[in-house]
């Protein structure tokens, strides 16, 4: 299936899905030229408030996307419609801001006067945004507007933000430590709730469009409150770890923004059976791997399928509170479509529900492979001596076969 080909309508996120900091992710923005080529109608989503749509549409000219402001929707427009929602007599109303200019901008123009701070008690609203000049004293006046009484906005709750150095604390940081602060819950209006989806949708017009996003807990499941189809990609926030223990699932994976150009067999994920062992020996075979002791392990095997044929398979052992990931194969013809990726997702998170916490491995040839999957190769020596005793790792594979291990992060 070729997404750009399926979907006439697009929803981007932008923080890493077109770009990480200042840097294009590659093949984001000749991906953005060709949906536009082919008269797709694109709207670009932010949980980022801090920039305003103008400043929005620069950037992705100076990335080479181009965009238009009216294609621009942010938090900050999500925090507008929801004050004009939630709170009554909201024009002249004084607010307290932790933020930047798009934020400032978007709700100066729903009539908000913003105060200095200088009587945290005079603020009926406490208007909080990703902010990188955050300050204590910033937190000091917020915090007293709202223990005075102020209602508590949030644009967001991103714990983090993805940049080309990896993830800088974001919105959500701000909001934790208020929030502890306070002891009060914010009302949040960016992802996922679907305020932003609700706008987008006005701007693309006509059906769901297919939303596509760096972050489970706030793309993902932004789609899904509207009955959107989403599409996660692996260059931002979100690797195969965080997909293996959240909350919700996207219905298409893709390892960047270009993939939607290309015919990848976006295979379901579900547990084996036993009418599945001959397709699974097969591709263990395939990929020089022992099939034999695939029916002792079926109840933990999961496996893709498209059109009713099995193309990739993955399994794992428990070991003594930890598991051994085994049996990753994919059939060669879809090899380099980001099937392996899923499936591994899939059974790592198999292994999450079932309460394991640390998974380990032994590979002969796809080391590279698994650290995209969040593994790092270890000494044999750091092995849990369980581990280190099992036959996979003991007598059927060799000793100079790299060992490598993956912490599961606490589920989202």
């Amino acid at each position: 299936m070729i997404l750009a080909q399926a979907f006439q309508r697009f929803v981007l996120d932008l923080d890493g899905v077109v770009w990480t900091g200042d840097q294009p992710v590659p093949g984001a923005p000749e991906t953005i030229r060709s949906l536009r080529e082919a008269g797709k109608r694109l709207a670009f989503v932010t949980n980022n408030s801090s920039e305003t749509p103008e400043s929005y549409a620069k950037k992705l000219a100076e990335v080479g996307a181009e965009g238009e402001e009216s294609e621009i929707v942010t938090s900050a427009d999500a925090v507008a419609r929801l004050m004009a929602a939630k709170i009554p007599a909201l024009r002249g109303r004084m607010a307290y801001l932790i933020g930047g200019p798009g934020l400032i901008e978007r709700v100066t123009d729903a009539g908000v006067r913003l105060s200095d701070g200088a009587d945290p008690s005079e603020c009926s609203i406490v208007l909080v945004g990703w902010d990188r000049e955050l300050t204590y004293e910033k937190l000091r006046i917020a915090t007293l507007a709202i223990r005075a009484g102020a209602m508590f906005v949030a644009s967001n709750a991103d714990a983090t933000y993805p940049a080309p150095d990896g993830l800088w604390p974001g919105c959500g940081a701000i909001v934790a430590a208020l929030r502890t602060s306070t002891g009060v819950e914010p009302m949040i209006a960016g992802k996922p709730q679907p305020l932003m989806l609700e706008v987008a949708q006005e701007r693309v017009g006509g059906a769901p469009a297919l939303m596509i996003g760096d972050r489970i807990d706030t793309d993902v499941m932004a789609a899904q409150a509207v009955g959107w189809p989403s599409a996660l990609v692996l260059t931002g926030a979100t690797g195969v770890p965080e997909l293996a223990v959240a909350p919700a699932w996207p219905d298409f994976l893709l390892r960047g923004l270009a993939d939607v150009l290309v015919d990848l067999p976006h295979p379901q994920i579900r547990a084996a059976s036993g009418p599945d062992l001959p397709a699974i020996a097969q591709l263990l075979h395939d990929g020089g791997l022992q099939a034999g002791a695939a029916r002792e392990r079926l109840g933990r095997t999961i496996v893709a399928e498209v059109d009713r044929k099995v193309i990739a398979t993955a399994t794992w052992e428990p070991v003594d509170g930890a598991a051994l990931l085994r049996s990753v194969a994919v059939a060669p013809v879809v090899r380099g479509t980001g099937t392996g990726l899923l499936v591994t997702a899939a059974v790592l998170r198999h292994m999450a529900r079932s309460g394991v916490k640390v998974a380990y491995l032994v590979t002969i040839d796809a080391e590279g492979f698994f650290k995209r999957c969040g593994f790092r190769t270890i000494p044999r020596e750091e092995l849990p001596a369980a581990v280190a005793g099992h036959r996979q790792i003991t007598r059927e594979c060799p000793s100079t076969a790299p060992v490598m291990r993956l912490v599961l992060p606490e589920a989202q």
